[in-house]
């Protein structure tokens, strides 16, 4: 490098040429092998102790992003921020001017770089932007360097430090050489700084674009639904989302590995032709109906879903993924089931009480009939020989007796198909061994066919709670017990099996046990056997919701119901047996007291009124009541308002309740308008004992009922009890006066 201004020319033109070859072959100079490489082509020309380059950060720091010491890439962070000298950093970034420093122990020594490293002296050379059509330098590194270098504008974006291993070595050193490779490294560092800047904006938008996917599958694990996504070629699961596994309890990624997971997934044949049509239909681009099924779930029981599956096309029309969610409907399904439920027994309310009315009608006849028929048998005009007296007299007794029995069956219905009570309604003092016989002969047709019938009633105090409710209960376990009992295969076949129901108390609680000697629930059954649904029998025997309903009545009447099996002391162990408990009423409490027996009270002749549509009910009852009464009769409520318009004057009203044309409670609402004491002579009749309006009529007019058949002894009663009230209340209020 001595050798002369020709040959030290030359030598600079070879130094440059290493120096931009290096350069022109690394498109990021700034990286650890690329700047090793470019310290190398520089060292072989000039010896140095260090070679850096630095870039000026806001408030006087420098970043180097690469030192080179000796014949190796140095220890230090790459990147590591420096403090700088303020003369380094004026001279060089302010005015674009090379700084050196003779001895760096003098105080003007970088950290790092100073004689703890064996650096003793450097000179730093301002590296500028490239010019206009050559490199073009970032306008963002440009506009760093400015703000670096106190805003004066200058070009300048790094700074080249060459560092030597003794004090003044600096001042020696090929200053021309440096200037030139400082020059020449322009380009190659502003297109560094153009590729740092990039691969940060990549890495940002590679973080945020992390950040949004990991958003997104928080959001598609903890949505309340199972998401998946099928391979539209073999129809396999390729995604499926965490809360799949929270809701069937099947890790993800074995159902990612389980082939046909989703199809076996669903409980019944139904749910898998379901999902299978859908798919099929996604294959080939379009969308189907949503569908509803069950699905399994591991350890717990079956759930109900809403499925819907659907196609992802692209452009030109290939479908890229077949996609679906499961949304578990299990409470809309079950509240859904149960209106359904509710209505069922609306509708068995209003059938049964069309049938009591057409029963109890022809059967109030037959009653009277019959009270008729034997009193002429046993007028002194019959004469009978023998046993034909006794013998008629027995006939008559087993026919009312038969009449009587069709009478209670029907009240039976009335017992389980009336409505529910709506809550804080006020309850009945039920008689839980009347309940038990009016279940028992509802069931008795399904029972026998398949056991006997056992019944031990002890007398218990009555129970406290909705009317008909416990009924209802009674006979869902009933026919449970029947049905767990298979049917003799031949009529011949002995039934020794049994149906047992028993009641007891200790004073403070009612006890009801049915058991059987059936099938039994299976162990693993029986604490799922309350949850809606849950049913081992077929969908043409039952719904699943039988026991979870009666659990429901039970607690809300302050009882509960237990279930064991197999039936304790049995042998062989079998059967079922199920436990009601439920508190006895106290002496105290407030109850919907029952209608109870009028009793007998003797009156004066009065004049009755007896508005019936069933002229043979009417007849027999004017010949019965016609004994005691002066008796007319009307064949309806407008012929009823003809004969009071027209000045016949009555004392008691006997009135149906439900007739052709205009019903009872409208002739009474007319009656009470125009004449309130003949209103208060009402005695209304009916086939139909129940009813939400029924029951709401009588409570706001207050007036009495005969429920459909009664005997003539209860007519006479209630018209006596009445003719003496309001004639004591016409003494009472002529007083007054």
């Amino acid at each position: 490098m001595h050798a002369g201004p020709a040959s030290e020319r030359v030598g600079r033109l070879v130094a440059l040429n290493a120096v931009l070859t290096v350069v022109a072959r690394h498109s990021n100079l700034l990286l650890p092998r690329p700047f090793e490489e470019l310290a190398g082509a520089v060292g072989r020309f000039a010896a140095f102790q260090l070679f850096a380059v630095v870039f000026p950060e806001p408030e006087g720091e420098l970043c180097a992003y690469a030192v080179f010491r000796g014949d190796a890439l140095s220890a230090a962070p790459f990147g590591a921020r420096l403090p700088a000298p303020a003369a380094l950093f004026r001279r060089v970034f302010a005015e674009g001017e090379p700084f050196s420093c003779d001895d760096t122990r003098a105080g003007n020594a970088l950290k790092d770089m100073g004689p703890s490293e064996g650096c003793l002296s450097y000179v730093a050379l301002p590296v500028r932007a490239a010019p206009p059509g050559a490199e073009a330098g970032s306008s963002a590194a440009r506009s760093g360097a400015a703000g670096a270098g106190g805003g004066f504008g200058c070009t300048v974006i790094a700074a080249l430090v060459v560092g030597y291993g003794d004090a003044g070595a600096a001042a020696s050193a090929p200053a021309a050489l440096l200037e030139e490779i400082a020059e020449a490294l322009g380009a190659g560092l502003d297109r560094s700084l153009r590729v740092v800047a990039g691969e940060r904006e990549a890495a940002e938008r590679l973080l945020r674009i992390r950040e949004l996917e990991e958003q997104h599958r928080n959001l598609l694990d903890n949505a309340p639904l199972i998401i998946f996504r099928l391979d539209p070629g073999s129809g396999e699961l390729s995604f499926l989302n965490r809360h799949a596994e929270r809701l069937l309890g099947v890790p993800v990624a074995e159902a990612l590995r389980t082939p046909g997971f989703l199809g076996e997934a669903h409980a019944d044949p139904e749910g898998v032709m379901c999902f299978e049509d859908a798919v099929a239909r996604a294959k080939l681009g379009a969308p189907s109906a949503s569908y509803e099924a069950r699905l399994r779930r591991r350890g717990g029981d079956a759930i109900t879903a809403r499925g819907t599956v659907y196609p992802l096309v692209s452009d030109r029309g290939r479908v890229v993924a077949i996609e679906g969610v499961l949304a578990d409907v299990s409470t809309e399904h079950a509240a859904r089931t149960r209106l359904i439920q509710v209505d069922r027994l609306s509708t068995l309310g209003t059938l049964a009480a069309g049938v009591a009315h057409e029963i109890n009608n022809p059967a109030a006849f037959i009653l009277l009939g019959l009270d008729m028929l034997d009193r002429l048998l046993r007028g002194p005009n019959v004469r009978m020989e023998g046993s034909a007296a006794s013998s008629a007299s027995e006939l008559v007794k087993e026919l009312r007796d038969s009449i009587k029995r069709i009478v209670d069956i029907v009240r039976d219905l009335k017992l389980f198909a009336s409505p529910p009570q709506p809550e804080g309604s006020r309850r009945t003092l039920t008689d839980a061994n009347r309940t038990v016989d009016s279940a028992l002969s509802l069931t008795r047709g399904q029972i026998i066919e398949r056991a006997q019938i056992v019944k031990n009633l002890s007398e218990v105090p009555p129970i406290l709670m909705d009317d008909g409710r416990l009924g209802q209960v009674i006979v869902n376990l009933l026919v449970n017990a029947a049905q767990a009992i298979p049917k003799p295969t031949s009529k011949h076949e002995p039934r020794d099996q049994t149906v047992t129901v028993e009641t007891r108390s200790d004073g403070d609680t009612v006890e009801i046990v049915v058991s059987d000697t059936g099938a039994g629930i299976a162990e693993e059954n029986l604490p799922r056997i309350w949850t809606p649904f849950f049913t081992t029998k077929g969908p043409e025997v039952g719904t699943g919701l039988g026991l979870s309903i009666s659990r429901e009545i039970i607690e809300r009447a302050g009882g509960q119901i237990t279930a064991e099996s197999p039936v304790p002391g049995s042998d062989p162990p079998c059967g079922a047996r199920f436990i009601i408990s439920l508190p006895a009423a106290g002496r105290d409490e407030e109850a919907t007291p029952s209608v109870s027996p009028v009793p007998r009270l003797v009156s004066k002749r009065a004049r009755v009124l007896v508005v019936e549509d069933e002229a043979s009910l009417a007849r027999a009852l004017s010949d019965q009541l016609g004994r005691v009464h002066e008796v007319a009769l009307a064949p309806s409520a407008d012929a009823a308002m003809g004969m009071l318009a027209g000045g016949q004057r009555f004392d008691v009203v006997l009135c149906d309740l439900r007739m052709p044309g205009t019903s009872g409670d409208v002739f009474y609402t007319r009656v009470r308008e125009s004449d309130p004491a003949l209103a208060q002579g009402f005695i209304f009749m009916t086939g139909v004992g129940f009813g939400a309006d029924v029951e709401r009529f009588l409570a706001s007019s207050g007036r009495r009922l005969l429920e459909k058949p009664f005997s003539a002894e209860d007519a006479l009663s209630a018209i006596a009890e009445v003719v003496t009230a309001n004639r004591a209340e016409e003494r009472e209020s002529t007083r007054s006066r």
